[in-house]
């Protein structure tokens, strides 16, 4: 085999959403967090790294040199202004014309499933391989459906089925994900590598917390600050979306003592103000108008701060990919209560990082909340164990086996 240059030109491809975006607001999510740390220390592996994403706003600069040393892209594709992610895949050409003009990279690596169809047209015309991450896998999300919810079209799960056919490889955050992958979309599975995200245990750490840091929360009545202040609450850090089993949290909060309080973190997901409308329905039919707390996205060192505070964070989402937020509240120490479906089944460890549920039951809910809270030597033991299971889990080690897989791709296709 050839040697390779150590500074393989590396595009990750992000059309949807930007890197920079905060996680919880608009389309961004653990994507973002993903992008934004992997590409820090692939850096720091000696490779030179682009994020390429949609110009969004018409002040936007061409390109941003990153404190780490990435660049970040804003590419023109469509109006430069928000666009439903519905309509995007009408500006996929214009945008994948617009990383060819960016010069030949070494290895393509696109993110969800958009990027993936500008990113793979590139790579082919270029001869460059071409590395995928869905980050949301269509058939896995459609096989479990929140009550109501829509789902994927057709659309996207035969593009998805294209790509991961045609990429050189696919990296899958679990082995539910890769086995999704490898099921529903015929992918080999030599050309699958399972590589779970990380945590940055510098942020998300059981201490930390500032003094008074609530006094930053926008719109808090004095009652719900002084309880966020005080901890002990119970806490969701999710985009407001059927998928993601809000509801689900609401209704067990209904059944547990009227002193609880919990906290939903994230914006509401574009499109989704009706599922919005009816949580706020919800809530004022079980009477929870003041034990239920709404939050926009907050940045990382504030949810942070929030995960510290919280009892439990609770996961009760119908389907996951991963689930990153539970790793971050296990490096604060506060242990998770999440449904068990794929790939949260693998983010949180049963009764080590926390609790699965196998129910969407509400009651069945409640009755594990309580049980837990009601033994705090127990609830002791989970935040210790979770802390040691975060552990585990690290951006450096994600970019290291990353840069591996680039450097044997770039060196196959240099043989050829």
């Amino acid at each position: 085999m050839t040697d390779t240059p150590a500074g393989l030109r590396i595009a990750l491809v992000s059309m949807h959403t930007s890197p920079l975006d905060n996680p919880g607001s608009g389309d961004a999510g653990g994507m973002n967090v993903y992008l934004e740390a992997v590409s820090r220390h692939l850096v720091a592996e000696g490779l030179e790294i682009d994020l390429l994403t949609r110009r969004t706003a018409p002040d936007q600069p061409d390109s941003v040199l990153l404190p780490s040393g990435a660049r970040l892209r804003y590419l023109a594709a469509g109006p430069p202004d928000t666009v439903p992610k519905s309509a995007l895949r009408h500006f996929v050409d214009e945008f994948s014309q617009n990383v060819a003009d960016l010069g030949h990279y070494d290895v393509v690596h696109s993110h969800y499933w958009l990027s993936g169809v500008a990113g793979l047209a590139v790579a082919e015309a270029s001869g460059a391989p071409h590395v995928l991450n869905l980050h949301t896998v269509a058939a896995m999300k459609n096989a479990a459906l929140a009550p109501g919810d829509a789902p994927e079209p057709p659309l996207r799960l035969n593009w998805e089925r294209d790509l991961v056919r045609a990429s050189a490889l696919i990296v899958a955050a679990t082995a539910a994900e890769a086995d999704s992958i490898h099921r529903d979309y015929g992918a080999a599975d030599d050309r699958i590598a399972v590589i779970p995200p990380g945590v940055d245990r510098e942020i998300f750490r059981p201490d930390g917390a500032a003094p008074n840091w609530s006094s930053e929360l926008p719109g808090l009545a004095d009652g719900a600050r002084r309880a966020i202040e005080h901890g002990g609450y119970l806490m969701m850090g999710a985009r407001t979306q059927p998928l993601k089993g809000h509801d689900l949290a609401v209704r067990a909060l209904a059944a547990l003592p009227a002193d609880r309080l919990l906290v939903l973190v994230g914006d509401v997901s574009p499109g989704q103000d009706a599922f919005r409308a009816e949580l706020d329905r919800l809530i004022g039919q079980l009477g929870l108008a003041d034990r239920v707390v709404f939050l926009p996205a907050q940045p990382r060192k504030r949810l942070a701060d929030l995960l510290r505070g919280a009892a439990l964070l609770l996961g009760p989402s119908h389907s996951e990919t991963f689930g990153l937020i539970t790793l971050e509240a296990a490096a604060c120490g506060t242990p998770t209560i999440a449904s068990k479906v794929n790939g949260l089944a693998e983010a949180v460890g049963d009764g080590v990082s926390g609790v699965l549920v196998p129910s969407f039951d509400p009651q069945v809910w409640a009755a594990v909340i309580s049980e837990l809270l009601a033994d705090p030597q127990r609830l002791a033991a989970l935040s210790a164990s979770a802390q040691h299971y975060a552990s585990r889990f690290d951006w450096a080690a994600v970019a290291g086996r990353l840069a591996g897989h680039y450097r044997r791709l770039a060196a196959s296709r240099g043989e050829r």
